[in-house]
């Protein structure tokens, strides 16, 4: 991880106060989330399904706290390291293929024995399973797993949330707009440190291209086709498959993650593309998914975890 970036690991872990979970009363994985972020649930809900023993720090996104130096210090040693260019366009997706690393946002997991920094739900997730055996990516089902982690990654996430976090009264763009203002907070104050410049330079360009590009009435009606296409494309894979889950009778990583998303979805669109009249397979599976242990306890029932369409914030 040579990057000209000194992590003070010790120093983030007494910034945000950690619990363990799990029966290592001092576990390697330290697992920096948000309750209400979607790439956060993703991890929680392996973590989980997985029964995996860590420490879990709760960051406050809605205040700031994924922008502090110590930690985005730590996610942009993390991107560096996957070899990952920062991220400077939003296209609305938490894809890092796509739209790049963000040095500013949860989920990260931390390794202490082995001095890994992993960013990017997915390739956490993956190595948290590659670490466990396989169990949620059996190899025999790979390239259909990916494929469908694939198309979880491409869904427009933010625009979706992004209407919901501020007020009636705010433009759409607020949420967006209100990050670029952070940045430019902190370039002020941190602008002398090359890391911090670079993240938070990144990170502005990025929410900037996010307020003018992806709010506009337009940008919201492609993203709301974009996630009824995917859904109507799903309901044509689920019809017929024998077995309760997407791929028999194995839970894989793709229903997990497919259950985090669809319970997202269900929260901001509900009825809008969401029902059982029209997916009537897909609802069925998603029925059986929010009766699975892993998505009750790291989305369903964690605290402030859900997001429905009052503002959670003004920011």
């Amino acid at each position: 991880m040579n990057t000209g970036n000194t992590v003070d690991l010790a120093a983030l872990y007494d910034r945000f106060q950690g619990s363990v979970l799990g029966n290592d009363a001092d576990p390697a994985l330290h697992f920096f989330h948000a309750p209400n972020s979607i790439c956060s649930q993703k991890v929680r809900t392996v973590l989980h399904h997985l029964n995996i023993p860590h420490w879990s720090h709760l960051i406050d996104v809605f205040h700031g706290e994924s922008y502090d130096p110590l930690y985005v210090r730590a996610r942009h040693a993390g991107c560096k390291a996957a070899g990952l260019t920062l991220s400077a366009r939003h296209l609305g997706t938490t894809s890092v293929t796509t739209s790049g690393c963000d040095a500013c946002v949860v989920p990260t997991v931390i390794d202490r024995r082995e001095g890994t920094v992993l960013v990017d739900s997915l390739r956490i997730c993956l190595a948290l399973d590659a670490g466990q055996g396989g169990v949620l990516v059996p190899e025999v089902l790979l390239a259909e797993i990916m494929a469908e982690l694939s198309v979880v990654d491409d869904l427009p996430n933010y625009q979706n949330l992004a209407v919901h976090v501020v007020s009636d009264k705010a433009p759409r763009n607020a949420f967006a707009a209100s990050k670029v203002a952070r940045c430019d907070a902190l370039l002020a104050e941190y602008g002398t440190d090359p890391v911090l410049r670079e993240a938070y330079e990144a990170k502005k360009a990025k929410e900037k291209w996010a307020a003018e590009e992806l709010f506009e009435e337009g940008a919201l009606q492609i993203a709301r086709e974009a996630v009824t296409s995917a859904l109507d494309a799903l309901e044509e894979r689920v019809t017929g498959r024998e077995g309760p889950w997407l791929f028999g009778e194995q839970i894989t990583i793709a229903d997990l993650f497919w259950g985090a998303e669809l319970i997202r979805i269900d929260d901001l669109d509900g009825a809008d593309v969401f029902t059982k009249d029209r997916l009537p397979a897909v609802f069925a599976w998603y029925e059986r998914l929010c009766a699975l242990p892993a998505l009750k306890s790291a989305i369903l029932e964690f605290p402030q975890a859900r997001i429905g369409a009052k503002p959670l914030a003004q920011v």
